[in-house]
């Protein structure tokens, strides 16, 4: 019911938006270059996230917002944090119906429309970063990109939340068996939700304007995510544990709903690739720059650090990616294969 209630209050916003500015989604797909410089009409990119105003996101957001705005009169970038404009899902899903403009989200949420994306949140199917940023920029990325731009999505960049965490309110997380009986939030992923049931944790998924909540209220006892969402999210006021797995690469996707796009000039559209081309590589900096100090203040507020021994979750999870994978086994090969 709340989440009906936030799509419809979306949906309402939305169209007031496309209202004040003269057209939408809609409008574009119908006409060649309806807006942009070509015809002169103003476009508005309204673009949401879940997370907050000083998270890695918004500083390459803002880059975003800031290279448009300097070399077009004919964009304007609105950005919403906080879930503002919903859920993960339910931004996704007003993209691809034309109500919300743009998104920056996690991929997790994208497999619903293309299930072939839900290759790169599968447990341990990246080394490390350099290995994990290769694949999402190489030949891989571009046939996901494809396939988004099927299902009326535009992909104007990949980027990152990093590698996922595990935090807990009862004890450090050094063994599979550590996770017995844990209530730990997931996305709503189901190679998540299963590899955690999988490692003896009851997995919750929930959408991530609950879990701060849901944290402080006992409702559930931990949650997985990179250090900087962690971070930016206040986390520690609610956790005391953070344990280093590394289980989940989470990649991240800025998209536009494929209507706004087509009615762009191809001026303004090859203004919107750089300007992301400057957000993604933002977003990889400040994430690389800050995660040591994302850390030692962590620890300063008094959350307690642990490294772990990733075999043996990596071992227990296995089978869950070898179900998974039949689905997409050409893509696994291609990432796996890659490092």
């Amino acid at each position: 019911m709340i989440k009906s209630f936030k799509l419809m209050v979306l949906i309402v916003f939305s169209l007031m938006v496309l209202a004040a500015c003269g057209g939408g989604a809609n409008d574009a797909s119908s006409e060649e270059g309806g807006s942009g410089s070509g015809s002169g009409d103003a476009t508005t990119i309204n673009m949401g996230t879940t997370q907050t105003e000083d998270s890695v996101f918004a500083a390459a957001l803002n880059k975003f917002k800031d290279e448009v705005e300097a070399n077009t009169d004919n964009v304007e970038v609105h950005l919403h944090f906080n879930s503002e404009m919903g859920g993960e899902r339910e931004m996704v899903e007003a993209v691809n119906i034309g109500t919300l403009e743009g998104v920056w989200t996690s991929t997790g949420v994208i497999a619903n429309f293309v299930p072939e994306v839900s290759v790169v949140d599968l447990p341990f199917i990246f080394e490390d970063k350099e290995h994990a940023r290769s694949v999402m920029n190489g030949p891989v990325g571009e046939e996901l990109a494809d396939k988004l731009s099927d299902q009326n999505f535009k992909l104007l960049t990949w980027g990152e939340n990093g590698f996922r965490h595990i935090t807990n309110s009862q004890h450090p997380i050094e063994t599979p068996e550590d996770l017995e009986g844990l209530k730990i939030r997931t996305m709503e992923v189901k190679s998540h939700q299963e590899a955690f049931n999988k490692l003896g944790a009851d997995a919750t998924p929930m959408a991530w304007g609950e879990v701060f909540t849901s944290l402080q209220q006992g409702v559930i006892d931990g949650q997985e995510n990179p250090t900087s969402i962690i971070y930016s999210s206040k986390l520690n006021e609610v956790q005391d544990y953070v344990s280093l797995t590394g289980h989940v690469y989470s990649p991240t996707a800025m998209m536009i709903n494929q209507g706004i796009w087509n009615g762009l000039s191809e001026e303004d559209q090859q203004i919107l690739l750089d300007a992301a081309k400057a957000a993604q590589e933002e977003n990889y900096t400040v994430g690389d720059k800050n995660e040591e100090k994302y850390i030692e203040e962590l620890k300063e507020a008094g959350m307690k650090f642990n490294e772990v021994d990733k075999a043996p979750f990596k071992e227990a999870v296995q089978p869950v990616v070898d179900k998974h994978k039949k689905d997409v086994e050409d893509l696994y090969n291609q990432i796996v294969e890659s490092n």
